[in-house]
């Protein structure tokens, strides 16, 4: 379960996220955790944890996943690894 200080975080990435110039908004980031609905995933939960809080990604490449979030505005792409997340980035949707 993620603390309470994880979802103020990311509530307050969201609203500085919203604020970004177009330029901004086309490049790639990368964070430490998304969400899917009501659930958070963070950089260390294991592929299970992802396919249990997500569901199946909308793309697959090798060890690359991609998730969109609610409102279709970010793209999640989620690097995994020995069965891991190992990094997660962000962007806008096009």
């Amino acid at each position: 379960m993620k603390s309470k200080y994880q979802i103020l975080l990311f509530a307050t990435l969201s609203v500085s996220i919203s604020g970004l110039s177009v330029a901004d908004a086309l490049s790639t980031d990368s964070t430490d955790s998304m969400t899917c609905g009501t659930n958070f995933i963070s950089v260390g939960d294991t592929e299970d944890e992802v396919l249990e809080n997500c569901g199946e990604p909308s793309f697959r490449e090798g060890n690359r996943w991609t998730y969109s979030d609610v409102q279709g505005s970010f793209v999640y792409m989620l690097t995994l690894g020995g069965g891991n997340v190992l990094s997660i980035q962000t962007r806008a949707a096009d």
